[in-house]
């Protein structure tokens, strides 16, 4: 009899996945957990103009009441709706790695269901860097390849590539960008037990003191170097040949009889 075995990493999940755990108890709960870590790495936006890639849009919404541009692009393979909803519409379909801005436009981007089911990955880690600004910053929150929530279907954080740690920083770096901070969120398992998620955030609070990187999840930060280089070409070096007298033969010694 023939067996049939289904990867859970075949699957995208769309907008219409997305949407629906997000409107759960227990999407809330996750999403509250998560935040709270974007929170500390990103209190405010400060004005910047903040791009979220992926489905960040219940992310962005703190910094909606900021007066900070916000805008959402949502991959074309994901899906797109109307956010938010009760404002103009701030969301645009597009492949991430072709990106319709221009350079130099963008001062921080969220990544956030994105890079784990990214076609295109190092395509669209150049575009975000070629439309951040000198400085500007990435943060992207990605399913951890360590924790337990990358080992379960019952959230979007069970499907894609997840990362470790040390990955991401290679992604990062191998894209110019240097590495600023990073946290992790969802110390809780992925579980629908009440009694759990009443203690999430003493959970949260002590798997950050003892295991910092075996959260569900991982948030990195990174920013966009300009390195300075010189545009002038460099003259060709001169080699002074210093002419070598030539080798004599030794004087012969007349030997004595």
């Amino acid at each position: 009899m023939a067996i049939r075995l289904e990867s859970q990493y075949m699957f995208s999940p769309d907008i219409v996945t997305l949407r629906q755990f997000y409107a759960t108890r227990f999407g809330v709960a996750a999403r509250a957990l998560i935040a709270a870590s974007l929170g500390q790495l990103w209190p405010d936006a400060g004005g910047d103009l903040v791009l979220g890639i992926g489905y960040a849009m219940p992310y962005l919404e703190p910094y909606l009441d900021q007066a900070a541009p916000v805008m959402a692009c949502m991959p074309a393979q994901q899906g797109a709706a109307h956010w938010p909803p009760s404002r103009d519409n701030a969301v645009f379909l597009s492949h991430e790695s072709e990106l319709p801005l221009p350079e130099n436009s963008v001062n921080r981007v969220l990544l956030l269901h994105s890079v784990e089911h990214s076609e295109q990955l190092a395509g669209m880690m150049d575009d975000i860097w070629r439309i951040l600004t000198p400085g500007g910053r990435v943060l992207a929150i990605v399913s951890n390849r360590m924790g337990f929530w990358a080992r379960s279907s019952r959230s979007p954080f069970g499907y894609g590539r997840p990362f470790s740690m040390a990955q991401l920083r290679d992604l990062m770096i191998a894209h110019q960008f240097t590495l600023t901070r990073s946290s992790s969120a969802l110390f809780i398992p992925p579980t629908r037990l009440r009694l759990l998620w009443r203690i999430a955030d003493k959970i949260e609070k002590v798997g950050k003191f003892l295991c910092p990187f075996v959260g569900g999840v991982l948030l990195v930060e990174a920013e966009k170097q300009i390195y300075a280089s010189i545009k002038q070409p460099v003259s060709v070096r001169k080699t002074y040949r210093v002419p070598i007298p030539a080798v004599k033969p030794a004087l012969g010694m007349k030997r004595e009889s």
